[in-house]
């Protein structure tokens, strides 16, 4: 309790215990006398902002509550201990109805912020252990996906053509897979986007079904053609994600399912409105309990992991739930003991609209451009395979003479020495991290104006967005699209850097 000189008359036991203190060093001493801010801190505000709080309780007479405030207090030893308090400063009105006392109450948050400040930490290596474990891998990934996608691009025989088209969908199946385990930790700190659009379900689950007819042959398991009535052939949702969703629905049926077995998709009306669309995976398998269904969405939940023989970890179907309902729809299983399982999904009905679709088969040719005149291009990458794949595709782009660079620092010395028209750069190098080269490429008057586009198999939304506001030009992530990149280089190499750029003047 204070006077309204801010004089400290009476301290309770509970306050001496926050402040490490005794009732005899503080009665009778100016509360700013006994709770000095430490002089070894230069940004400290506790006192100003509790000096402040007080004022006003001493000129308005109405209660005062503080936000959260460090306060360093003094231990015996002279040393300082940061404790985190919430003060709360209430006047005590005399008879005549002049402030008496003002009761400055603190309650101990050190500990709740303690906690907030170890989640914080864990987040933050959580999101680097997943940055990391994204490039490397993805890394391996994009000559596969890479060489692939040029190897349908190319003249080959129908046979050959098709057995890359079956390799590309392969790795991009397993991108897809990497990306599950980055999706969980999106969903679960509130970071998952969706673009919601009519979604032509016949295609989509053709090429659903296409993907996994070699999956399904290994089981001895039958895929059956997808049925549709009409009027239900769209659903509103997220193309990609729906598609993740029912490769995993799918996968599931053939893997839990007998030798010999079909797995069947129907699309028709939902169960309450025609309003909606609903999907259904039907499978001939053993079927399951209720008690089995109850933990079929729980991620990391495993039913017979120890003793199925079947590979995964648990987070299909928890992943699926969770896409589904961001799309604004519903999820669910029905199946019994011996007579095979159905899960079904719920979606919006879309609309008819004009849909592109990849139906996997014949690809036009690689088209070639020129650009009327040289045009360099700076590849700073540490992974000789990569390097090898660039080389391939900008046989598209004749006029590109490629520049590559297996460190950081040799990467600013060529940007220096050649003043590229473009440079593409990795972000995990072995000796600068591709932050730093891009931080020192923007620094550099000779090399600002160089468009910088990174080439990363780090695809989560907090690295892009960080490099994009430090002043890359584009991001793409690994495993590389080719006809993403040329599109990339062209919208930056149809013009030269201007004269003044390759100066620096």
């Amino acid at each position: 309790m204070l006077d309204p000189a801010l004089r400290i008359v009476a301290v309770t036991q509970a306050y001496l215990d926050a402040t490490m203190t005794s009732r005899e060093a503080l009665v009778g001493r100016l509360l700013f006398d006994a709770f000095p801010d430490n002089p070894d801190d230069a940004g400290a505000t506790g006192e100003d902002n509790l000096g402040a709080s007080l004022r006003r309780v001493l000129e308005l007479r109405r209660p005062d509550t503080m936000a959260v405030q460090k306060y360093d207090i003094r231990r015996p030893d002279g040393t300082f201990e940061a404790r985190y308090w919430e003060p709360v400063n209430s006047p005590v009105l005399g008879p005549d109805g002049e402030l008496a006392y003002i009761v400055h109450r603190v309650e101990d948050v050190s500990a709740l912020v303690a906690a907030n400040e170890a989640l914080r930490k864990a987040s933050t290596a959580k999101d680097e252990f997943l940055s990391r474990m994204s490039h490397e891998l993805r890394t391996p990934l994009t000559a596969v996906s890479g060489f692939s996608e040029l190897l349908t691009l190319t003249d080959l025989p129908e046979q050959p053509r098709e057995w890359a088209g079956l390799i590309r969908s392969a790795s991009q199946h397993l991108g897809r897979l990497i990306d599950d385990v980055l999706d969980i930790s999106r969903i679960a700190a509130g970071r998952m986007s969706m673009s919601l659009e009519p979604v032509a379900l016949g295609p989509l689950l053709h090429d659903v079904l296409e993907l996994l007819r070699p999956l399904a042959a290994r089981h001895d398991v039958t895929l059956a053609p997808v049925t549709s009535p009409a009027g239900h052939g769209y659903a509103f949702a997220d193309s990609r994600r729906l598609k993740q969703v029912m490769i995993n629905l799918v996968v599931n049926a053939i893997k839990y399912n007998r030798r010999g077995g079909t797995v069947t998709i129907a699309i028709g009306p939902g169960a309450v409105t025609d309003e909606l669309v609903r999907i259904e995976v039907t499978d001939t398998g053993h079927g399951l309990s209720e008690a089995a269904q109850a933990k079929l969405f729980v991620p990391f939940e495993r039913l017979d992991a120890a003793d199925s023989g079947i590979d995964g970890v648990g987070l299909g179907l928890a992943l699926s739930r969770n896409l589904v309902e961001a799309m604004r729809g519903t999820i669910g299983v029905r199946s019994a003991v011996g007579t095979g399982s159905t899960f079904w999904i719920e979606l919006e009905r879309g609309d008819a609209v004009t849909v592109a679709h990849d139906d996997g088969g014949p690809r036009a040719a690689l088209a070639v451009r020129t650009y009327g005149g040289l045009r360099r291009v700076l590849y700073v990458e540490d992974t000789l395979a990569n390097i090898r794949l660039i080389e391939a595709i900008l046989q598209a782009r004749p006029d590109v003479e490629l520049l590559p660079a297996m460190q950081g620092r040799l990467g600013l010395e060529l940007a220096r020495e050649h003043a590229p028209d473009l440079i593409l750069l990795d972000i995990h190098l072995p000796d600068l991290d591709g932050d730093e080269v891009l931080a020192r490429l923007k620094d550099d008057p000779y090399t600002l104006d160089i468009p910088v586009v990174i080439l990363s198999a780090d695809a989560t939304d907090v690295q892009t967005k960080r490099l994009l506001a430090a002043g890359a030009a584009a991001y793409l992530t690994k495993p590389i699209e080719v006809s993403r990149l040329l599109e990339t280089l062209d919208r930056h190499l149809v013009e030269p850097l201007s004269p003044h750029v390759r100066t620096g003047s």
